[in-house]
């Protein structure tokens, strides 16, 4: 019996190790890329998920559940204090896919390109807003995914090449004898591997690459096939010329903001996906633009340093539903002045309408909403009032939800369902390893849980089972003890 005993001890020992060893391979599992965690926010965001607080499962989040349902390791409470490495955001954010970003009581990643997400709140849901529209005072790596070290990565679409653990911007390179420029936010001008294709390199003609970005100081065809697509949406209104010009760089930037991608003016191959395909949004040509853009591609292939030469001048009035640099600059003094308490954007929507508004009233102006000349030089004047009470600004109004829908000022989101729709198709076609690797990790993840909850049951049967082995063999042991000491006192009578 005593042998029994310790066989099945034995047994009890190597089963409790078993499982904390399956414990721990489980959370381990689910842990994936950087790559793979900025795809996944991406597709949170595009996806529309909502913010749940305490929630962590797709469709429903908090800003640490957004994380930890992909990672899957270290702690969901204490994210930074887990991370192996961490650094201040005031020092500059490493060019790293997948970072994590701090603040007191909240948490988001970085996805490139100066751009984050975030759940934030059951208001705003989740966010894809510049890195430095937030308070975000540390970066940190998430614990249990992996970064990039040297080498080539594929992300929402795009190539980027790492070197030394950050991807390169600005520069050109050679990679097996190809050259390949890298733009300001790292995505290369072409894909790696195709030494037949030139590179978009400042000093190579863009019009014998065709797959190169388009960009100021590019011409040819394919310049001419970008600006018929432009004025077809309605994002542009001057000549054909087959000139890649300021003229049509601002087109383009109107197209990138209505299309909720990163904006820079530069036509890269998946921001062009989005402008010819069938969810493409449209939109209004700046009112600032000339008809003619008027050096033609013959004029700058002879001289591509000269821009257009068309004076621009600045509309008389801003109203709502207009793009234009000077409304950022309006929306910025308007913040300054305690009118407005969202982002600048360049996009005057109905929460800008309502900061003008409510200074116009507070500085004696006819309150029309409009920022006409005579508001403008107030505004920028020295005599310009602030506001006096800036808590009850037009910008807390209960209608804001509503002005949100309507305007995006918060974020670069979709404002229809039109570019909800653009947007998933976008991401699915140009993402779709990051997203199904970012997926496959959460099935692993599930898979591997269900297979734990089962040798947990399996374990509880077990030692179930063991004790009352244990349990029967003691009571037989005592029954026949009891029985024995009865018979000795049987016979003592």
């Amino acid at each position: 019996m005593l042998k029994c005993k310790k066989i099945i001890s034995l047994f009890l020992i190597l089963a409790v190790i078993m499982t904390f060893f399956m414990l721990g391979t489980t959370g381990a599992s689910a842990a994936g890329t950087g790559i793979g965690l900025s795809e996944h926010c991406l597709n949170a965001y595009y996806s529309g998920w909502s913010y749940v607080y305490g929630a962590m499962s797709p469709g429903a989040v908090d800003c640490s559940g957004l994380i930890y349902m992909y990672s899957g390791t270290g702690s969901r409470v204490d994210m930074m204090g887990s991370s192996p490495e961490t650094g201040s955001v005031s020092a500059g954010i490493p060019n790293i896919h997948g970072l994590g970003l701090y603040q007191p009581g909240h948490v988001g990643v970085y996805v490139g390109g100066g751009m984050a997400v975030d759940a934030r709140s059951e208001y705003y849901g989740i966010c894809y807003e510049s890195v430095y529209s937030k308070s975000w005072t540390n970066w940190f790596k998430v614990a249990g995914v992996s970064y990039p070290t040297t080498g080539w990565e594929l992300y929402n679409g795009n190539y980027y090449y790492y070197e030394n653990g950050e991807y390169l911007t600005d520069t050109t390179i050679t990679v097996g004898g190809v050259s390949y420029y890298l733009d300001s936010t790292g995505i290369s001008s072409q894909a790696p591997g195709n030494p037949g294709d030139i590179a978009d390199t400042p000093n190579s003609d863009s019009s014998t690459s065709t797959n190169s970005a388009l960009k100021v100081g590019s011409s040819g065809d394919r310049v001419i096939e970008l600006q018929y697509r432009l004025t077809e949406l309605g994002f542009y209104n001057g000549d054909i010329t087959g000139y890649f010009g300021t003229q049509t760089e601002a087109a383009y930037i109107r197209f990138q903001q209505a299309a909720g991608v990163y904006v820079d003016g530069i036509a890269g191959a998946s921001d062009l996906e989005i402008l010819y395909s069938d969810y493409a949004p449209t939109g209004t040509p700046a009112p600032t633009e000339a008809k003619t853009e008027s050096n033609t591609e013959s004029t700058e292939a002879t001289s591509p340093s000269t821009e257009e030469n068309v004076e621009e001048t600045t509309p008389s009035t801003f109203a709502n539903g207009d793009y234009h640099d000077d409304i950022y600059k309006i929306q910025s003094e308007l913040a300054n002045l305690g009118y407005f308490n969202d982002d600048a954007t360049g996009y005057f929507g109905e929460l800008t309408e309502a900061a003008v508004t409510e200074f116009q009233t507070q500085n004696g102006l006819e309150a029309t909403g409009e920022v006409d000349e005579l508001t403008f030089a107030t505004l920028f004047s020295s005599t310009a009032l602030e506001n006096p009470n800036p808590q009850q600004n037009a910008n807390s109004q209960d209608d804001k939800v509503s002005s949100l829908v309507s305007a995006p000022e918060n974020t670069a989101a979709p404002t229809n369902p039109t570019e909800v729709a653009m947007k998933s198709v976008n991401l699915a076609s140009k993402a779709l390893d990051g997203v199904s690797s970012s997926s496959s990790e959460i099935v692993t993840g599930s898979s591997r849980s269900t297979t734990f909850i089962i040798w947990l049951v399996i374990m509880v049967v077990f030692m179930a089972s063991a004790f009352f082995f244990v349990f029967h063999a003691e009571s037989k042991k005592k029954k026949a003890r009891l029985a024995r000491a009865k018979a000795r006192a049987n016979r003592n009578w």
